[in-house]
């Protein structure tokens, strides 16, 4: 692994941080702890902050059609247009295939351009009926944020929370990273898989920064956000992000997931990943982007919050190796281990050898000396999104995971002809729930 960050936030302060490693391969710059990292998908709660803001402030309604507020807002089926929400995008259950990620351009206008871009997607299934991570309904959230406060997202995120928060090594827009000692991704060499290189491709589209393309800051940044909704929308520093009810809301369970999702996952609330602990309920969000991989869990019982922030290599181990000691030691809670394979199970492999894809991903599996073992591929060329021949092995009749110790918490599950990937470390993303059919 080239660098991470750590750190720790308890009853109301940052009470540790560490760093090692470096932020670049090439340039071998000492990681510290003030080191911004991209923080991926974590962006979505602080989107979701800002929506809720709005809410607050009487602006939105989560359960009107969106295009009260957007009514540019187009995608391929006109029913689907006229029935989503501001709710089915937080909760991931807009059924628009979500993982779209074409190149925007760079500017103020990225997000209008990239939500223009989405006009012919195509819904997997009615809104409301089931779940599937939708990076593009959070963009989409982005341009009515922009709308409904007539600022650019970056201003929004700057005035709302980041300056309220006293934010002071968090940023946006790519170009801010100049301000301050940056980490950059790190891809897997093709030649020497064990030798993280430098990513060629250091963002994902500037249209998708409300779900994470661009979002970078500090390790204690992200706890002084996870801060405020620890303590009823106050921040550290006593500024006033959002009402308590509204920092209680976004904790409440919208989509129930099935057994075995990955991280102990039971549920999807308004931005937050919910789980169980062995009855302890935690809240959080993974993120990943082009070689950067981050992990934010919250324990409201607690008062309780750690991050970790990674550009490269095995992300996942090390959350397994520093996250889960931390969580033991300091509140005696253990996260539940991704399951054993059952090996007296004996499935017949050919009904689930196939393929399966969405816009932005093609997954195969197929049999291969006995076993099944699965693929995947980009079709964006997303750079180090391509996995090869990962043997998978069944946990119950409708549970499989990846046998291999590069993906510990990797999971599928395979129901019926639909399979739902669940991997922490497959695609550009982590800890997501996508469908293919």
């Amino acid at each position: 692994m080239p660098g991470a960050s750590i750190g720790i936030l308890r009853n109301g302060r940052v009470t540790a941080t560490a760093a090692t490693g470096v932020v670049n391969v090439d340039t071998a710059v000492p990681t510290t702890v003030d080191t911004v990292f991209q923080i991926g998908s974590i962006s979505k709660i602080f989107t979701t902050t800002l929506v809720m803001q709005l809410r607050d402030e009487g602006l939105i309604d989560l359960d009107l059609p969106i295009i009260n507020y957007l009514p540019t807002f187009r995608v391929a089926d006109a029913g689907v247009q006229r029935q989503v929400t501001a709710r089915h995008f937080l909760s991931h259950t807009s059924g628009i295939d979500g993982d779209f990620f074409p190149d925007s351009g760079r500017g103020d206008d990225a997000i209008e351009r990239f939500v223009d871009m989405c006009a012919m997607l195509p819904s997997l299934y009615p809104p409301g009926a089931m779940m599937s991570y939708c990076n593009v309904g959070f963009a989409v959230l982005g341009r009515v944020i922009e709308v409904l406060t007539r600022k650019t997202y970056d201003q929004a995120m700057r005035e709302r929370i980041f300056d309220p928060l006293e934010m002071t090594h968090a940023l946006t827009r790519p170009e801010d990273t100049l301000r301050f000692r940056c980490a950059i991704g790190h891809v897997a060499d093709s030649k020497r898989p064990d030798k993280p290189r430098v990513t060629p491709m250091p963002y994902l589209s500037h249209g998708q920064k409300a779900a994470g393309a661009t979002p970078a800051m500090a390790v204690e940044d992200l706890l002084k956000f996870a801060a405020a909704h620890l303590h009823g929308g106050r921040g550290l520093n006593g500024g006033k992000l959002l009402k308590a009810g509204s920092v209680a809301e976004m904790r409440k369970r919208q989509v129930k997931l099935p057994r075995h999702s990955p991280r102990a996952a039971s549920g999807w609330g308004l931005g937050w990943l919910l789980s169980d602990w062995r009855g302890a309920r935690i809240i959080g969000h993974d993120g990943g982007t082009i070689g950067q991989f981050s992990f934010l869990r919250v324990s409201p019982k607690h008062k309780l919050a750690i991050a970790l922030l990674t550009n490269g290599g095995d992300a996942v181990g090390l959350y397994d190796d520093v996250m889960r000691p931390l969580w033991k030691h300091i509140a005696h809670l253990d996260e539940p281990n991704v399951p054993d394979v059952n090996d007296r199970l004996k499935p017949e492999l050919t009904r689930y050898a196939g393929a399966y894809e969405n816009i932005a991903n093609r997954v195969e599996f197929h049999i291969k000396r006995g076993r099944l073992v699965g693929s995947s591929k980009s079709k964006m060329g997303i750079v180090g999104n391509n996995l090869f021949d990962l043997p998978v092995a069944f946990v119950d009749k409708s549970t499989a995971r990846l046998v291999s110790s590069r993906f510990r918490g990797a999971m599928t599950r395979i129901v019926g002809s639909t399979c739902r990937l669940a991997c922490d470390s497959i695609g550009a993303s982590t800890n997501r729930l996508e469908e293919f059919r």
